[in-house]
Formats: structure tokens, C-alpha cells, sequence
């Protein structure tokens, strides 16, 4: 039976400290449910309504303690603005940093503060099979709700780090390459097959104790009037440039 405790916990999951103190991160949607009870995350608990749980194969919600509740009750568990029929909750996964299993391109993150932004850059990172992002210690949480949102299901299969960036870059040992407005044209840039691609924060860029680590800056063309673009719609372009190289 769906309690106030029920209630109470998924929505102190809202907060950071809370998340990392329960080891518990909510996902909402089912899309975003349905591909982390696929990944090797492992399933808490599973608030849902009874149409959704009749449309799920049994084998994937084994492995599950399911709640049925009602509209209403999930209305009241969601942080969303449009009710969804499906609430997870899921253990935050114990992630190693492990410079021997880390190869090809790399993301690092410099202080990406925006929500949507992580999520997209999440998803793109799946898109292409990249396993390993960086982050800062100061990159927004990735088990926030609009982060889990955005990724549409992808944080189950790409590995984030948090930390100093400056030591990652010194432990893996291999070239970096930041983006810049004034950097080197990417569309004939010779990416290497191994590399860090470091993106800044949406206003301040890169950060000045990371920038005596850039091996070299890359560039995007501009043609038109556009004063900048979104670090998400950069990161895809040079993701896309080096997979094509």
C-alpha cells in the first residue's frame, strides 16, 4: 500500500544531498523506466499504474518490488509538470574510475550547469557509444530529475566520473582538445583515436586552471549571425566530426 512515507522519500530524492545519502536517484516516464530496468542499474522500488504494469513483459518487472497507485498519488510523487504513468526508484550505481578501461573519445565537462544540457549531452554520448564522461565537481548532479528526463533512459549505459578534471586528464595520460570559438577549424581536424574532448560552462567556458591542459582548441565554422551555440549543440557537431574523420 502507497504511504506518506512512500511519498516523503521520493520526494526528498529532489535534493541533491538527500539522493547521495539514500544512494537513490528517481527516474519518471516510461521510456526512461523501462530502459533502466534494461541496464545493469539496479531496480528499488516501482510506482506505477496498473494500465502500465499490464502492458510490461513480467520478465522485466521481476526484478522488481512494484507499487500500484493511483493517478493521483503519482501526481503527488511527480517533480513533472504532466503527470506519467510510471515512477522508478533506483540505486545510484557504484561507478570506478579505471584509466585502463577508458579509450577512444572521452567528454570532460567544465562546470556545465544546466540540466538539459548534461541529460542531451548523456544521450549523444549513447548515441555514439561513448562509455565515459568527466565531469567537475561544480557539473550539475546527473541523478537530477531533468538531467534523468533528458537522457530519455541513457544514464544506464554511459559511466560518468565526478571530480578534479585536471586529474583525471593527468592520469589518462592523452591529448586534449577543447572547444573554442577561436580554436583550430574542426571540419578537417585530424581527431586522434584517443582523446578528451572538453567542453566549457554555458557562460564562462573553460576554466582557467584547466586551460594549461588543452593540447590544442577546435573550432566550429560559423557562416551565419549567430553569436554562439548551445555547449549541447557544439559537443554533438564535434562528437559527429570526430566519428567521421
Amino acid at each position: 500500500m502507497f504511504t506518506k512515507a512512500d511519498l516523503k522519500l521520493v520526494k526528498s530524492l529532489g535534493e541533491k544531498n538527500l539522493r547521495h545519502a539514500n544512494k537513490l536517484f528517481v527516474a519518471e516516464g516510461s521510456k526512461s523506466v523501462t530502459d533502466l530496468l534494461a541496464s545493469p542499474v539496479k531496480v528499488s522500488k516501482i510506482f506505477a499504474l496498473q494500465a502500465w504494469v499490464n502492458q510490461q513483459a513480467p520478465a522485466l518487472l521481476r526484478m522488481a518490488e512494484v507499487e500500484i497507485v493511483s493517478a493521483k498519488e503519482l501526481e503527488q510523487m511527480s517533480s513533472l509538470k504532466s503527470t506519467r504513468e510510471v515512477i522508478g526508484l533506483f540505486h545510484l550505481p557504484e561507478i570506478q574510475f579505471q584509466v585502463q578501461e577508458i579509450k577512444g573519445l572521452v567528454l570532460a565537462l567544465d562546470t556545465i550547469q544546466d540540466p538539459g544540457n548534461l541529460g542531451t549531452l548523456i544521450r549523444l554520448a549513447d548515441w555514439y557509444g561513448i562509455e565515459h564522461i568527466l565531469c567537475s565537481n561544480q557539473t550539475v548532479d546527473c541523478y537530477n530529475a531533468k538531467v534523468i528526463q533528458s537522457t530519455m533512459g541513457s544514464i544506464g549505459r554511459v559511466k560518468l566520473h565526478y571530480g578534479d578534471l585536471a586529474v583525471f586528464m593527468q592520469e589518462l595520460n592523452i591529448p586534449v582538445f577543447a572547444a573554442s570559438m577561436e580554436g583550430t577549424p574542426s571540419r578537417n581536424f585530424n581527431f586522434p583515436e584517443n582523446m578528451i574532448l572538453l567542453l566549457g560552462n554555458e557562460g564562462a567556458g573553460i576554466s582557467e586552471a584547466l586551460r594549461a591542459r588543452v593540447t590544442q582548441t577546435i573550432s566550429i565554422e560559423k557562416r551565419g549571425q549567430a553569436e554562439s551555440l548551445n555547449v549541447a549543440m557544439a559537443g554533438a557537431i564535434l562528437m559527429d566530426r570526430y566519428f567521421g574523420r
